[in-house]
């Protein structure tokens, strides 16, 4: 039987006034959002009340929401008043906390002691109460039961009264959703004339998939993505998966089977789609699920937006950062590449100045040697810094690749050493770990940032005093770490939950976009892996990249083995017959000298005039050929030779200063060739000829054409 308690009473004293939270005005809001204040009594919240009522003991249990003047109960047992004011609350306290609230005798405690409830003959004596904490940390009210008697919980109890607060805020954030779906619902039912309008406007694919039946309706946007193929779709929703591509129909089919199953009322997933050019789109949907009084799925309700342009500029957003790390190491890079141009054209002129004139007293071999040995060690120096530039600036690869680490970690450490070396001493703490599958220019960008993050965190003038460390280990999982370590000023605890936000910086305006870390995140997940953080204030910060073990992935990704460094000095098999095909006349001389003592070597700088030397019947055994070149590109050339010889086309070894356009890296990514980049290791080139000549037969003529002419 419920008690009627007077709260017109005059006090004896008045009640102390719970302050207000801190973030009131947020907290008023989220509480509207729900629009449950003064709404009707439901029986799932009433059955929440009759549990806490019995788990606790108490004759009264309330769900209470606390707005600007009052205390509303939505649920109420053994109490038959409807609300009260918000002075007279005991709640009001409550949502001032994250635990819950327990009074064990309200007469004793000095805030409550002068409330009504509490002065009134036979008041309230006990109260505990949970707060109400939705997802995004407002308190909107608390569950509470009370008694006429003091008393107190066991732990148990008060346990039990906060899982049953965590379940009234799951029923008013379902309740949200259910009003949202119907309110969704009932515009698609009652406004179908700006529905049919809004269809033939958008740009997005509209559809609705009835789950009883399994059939598919859908706007003309549809006949856009699909053509003249709409015609012959079926009706079931068959055909659409079928559109999906290969690499994401099981993955997006199992996606929105446990959206369905598992109750959800939105479902949302982004895919490859075959369009009606034969093209695939990136495209995103999202759906409401649209379900019965008891919560069985009847159909989804949704839209698919063709999001290829938009892919397509992040894509060019996420370059641009990268050529902008790489832009605000222009200077150093510089420095580093003058560095060592300086001494190898003083040895070079030198020395050519000394064989040129040929004077007595001239310096013997042994010093001529040594002045070539320093010029070739600098021209080294510098064609691995050019590697390590190129690395950075492939555009659009998303090749995964099996990856030395440690030479992609020292790249990244090449293009950031002069904004480091005026910061902080560089310690490399670099452990044995197995090759990585990863994209190398993606992993290779992510350590850069990190390492110039770390630089710009501490201030120039005391490198002594200060260190980054790059740490590399494989942790208790298998998974391989990369850790970028510094001791400069930390990230404040305010701003620690927003660094992977897009946009979001604390540099000033013009010093950055705020896009680094957000992209640096991005990039990590799309390789498998974790970007992690620890900082504290005026000590420093750990970024932590966390790759999976290479062991789950794939047994076709397994990783090859080690190379072999080629010998010293490389012994030929026997001489072969070389063609080698550039535009460059120095690289054909160069080459030429190379390979010539060895070999025959016959150079073209035209790959039209190679193709007609061929057409000649001419024999023989490997062909040098260079990727990008005017007239006739390497890539012609190969498609000419493998319409005429396709068993020949092995033979062809790529020499390339760089496949700058998509169709070039697409190619080399594609053909199984032999390739070496410029500016080459003669060492390297030696060994390879030497082994590729291993395979050929020696000195091979090419078989008759049809018209009884030799080809080659």
């Amino acid at each position: 039987m419920e008690r009627v308690l007077d709260s017109d009473s005059p006090p004896a004293a008045c009640a102390v006034a719970a302050p207000l939270p801190d973030n009131e005005q947020e907290r008023l809001a989220a509480l509207r959002s729900y629009a449950v204040l003064d709404t009707e009594p439901e029986l799932s919240f009433d059955d929440v009340t009759h549990l806490a009522s019995r788990l606790c003991g108490t004759p009264m249990a309330l769900v209470v929401l606390v707005d600007e003047a009052r205390q509303w109960f939505k649920s109420r047992q053994g109490m038959d008043i409807e609300e009260c004011s918000r002075e007279e609350g005991f709640c009001a306290h409550t949502i001032l906390q994250r635990e819950p609230l327990v009074i064990q005798d309200a007469t004793a405690d000095a805030r409550f002691r002068g409330n009504p409830f509490v002065a009134a003959p036979s008041g309230i004596r006990f109260y505990a109460g949970a707060p109400l904490i939705n997802p995004q940390g407002h308190a909107l009210g608390s569950i509470c039961v009370l008694d006429y008697t003091p008393r107190q919980l066991t732990p148990e109890q008060t346990r039990s009264l906060e899982a049953l607060a965590r379940q009234v805020v799951s029923l008013l954030e379902l309740r949200r959703m259910n009003c949202e779906q119907r309110r969704l619902i009932a515009e698609l039912r009652t406004s179908q004339e700006r529905i049919d309008i809004l269809q033939r406007a958008t740009h997005d694919a509209i559809w609705d998939w009835d789950l009883k039946t399994n059939q598919l309706t859908w706007n003309p946007r549809l006949a856009e993505l699909l053509g003249d193929e709409l015609e012959h779709a079926r009706s079931d929703i068959s055909w659409w998966f079928a559109r999906f591509h290969p690499g994401d129909r099981a993955r997006v089919k199992d996606s929105l089977d446990r959206a369905i199953a598992q109750g959800a009322s939105m479902w949302t997933d982004e895919y490859r789609f075959r369009l009606a050019n034969g093209t695939w789109a990136r495209m995103f949907s999202r759906c409401a699920i649209q379900r019965d009084a008891e919560g069985h799925p009847l159909r989804l309700i949704g839209v698919s937006l063709d999001i290829s342009e938009r892919e397509a500029l992040r894509a060019r957003v996420a370059l641009a950062e990268r050529m902008s790390s790489v832009g605000t190491l222009a200077a150093g890079v510089a420095h580093e590449i003058n560095n060592p141009l300086a001494y190898v054209m003083a040895n070079l002129n030198y020395a050519l100045t000394e064989v040129r004139e040929g004077r007595a007293g001239a310096p013997d071999a042994d010093e001529l040697t040594q002045v070539l040995q320093e010029a070739h060690e600098g021209a080294e120096r510098i064609r691995r810094i050019v590697r390590d530039l190129k690395t950075f600036s492939r555009p659009a690869d998303e090749r995964m690749e099996w990856l030395d680490l440690h030479h992609t970690i020292d790249s990244a450490v090449t293009l950031a050493w002069n904004e480091l070396r005026h910061r902080a001493r560089l310690v490399k703490q670099y452990q044995e770990v197995p090759r990585v599958y990863a994209n190398e220019g993606r992993l290779g960008q992510v350590v850069l940032h990190l390492l110039m993050n770390a630089a710009h965190a501490i201030p120039e003038g005391a490198a002594d005093q200060n260190e980054i460390r790059i740490t590399t280990r494989v942790d208790a999982e298998g998974r391989v770490l990369i850790e970028v370590s510094d001791t400069g000023r930390g990230i404040p605890e305010a701003i620690r939950s927003r660094i992977f936000e897009p946009f979001f910086t604390t540099q000033p305006v013009g010093e950055g976009m705020g896009l680094g870390l957000s992209i640096n995140h991005t990039l990590v997940t799309h390789m498998g892996g974790e970007l992690q953080f620890e900082s504290e204030v005026d000590k420093g910060t750990v970024f932590r990249v966390v790759l999976p073990p290479p062991e789950r992935l794939a047994p076709e990704s397994a990783p090859p083995r080690e190379p072999v460094p080629p010998p010293a000095e490389v012994a030929a098999t026997r001489r072969g017959r070389l063609l080698v095909v550039d535009d460059e006349a120095r690289v054909l001389s160069s080459l030429e000298r190379t390979l010539g003592r060895t070999h025959e070597v016959i150079t073209f700088e035209r790959a039209q005039a190679a193709l007609a030397w061929l057409e000649q019947g001419q024999p023989w055994d490997l062909i040098l050929c260079d990727v990008m070149m005017p007239e006739m590109t390497g890539m012609e050339f190969h498609a000419a030779l493998a319409q005429r010889m396709p068993e020949r086309v092995r033979d062809i070894i790529f020499i390339t200063g760089g496949a700058f356009t998509a169709t070039a890296r697409e190619f080399l990514a594609r053909v199984d060739n032999a390739r070496l980049d410029k500016p080459f290791d003669l060492q390297a080139l030696r060994a390879l000829v030497e082994a590729r000549l291993k395979e050929v037969n020696p000195v091979r003529e090419s078989p008759p054409s049809r018209d009884g002419a030799a080809r080659g």
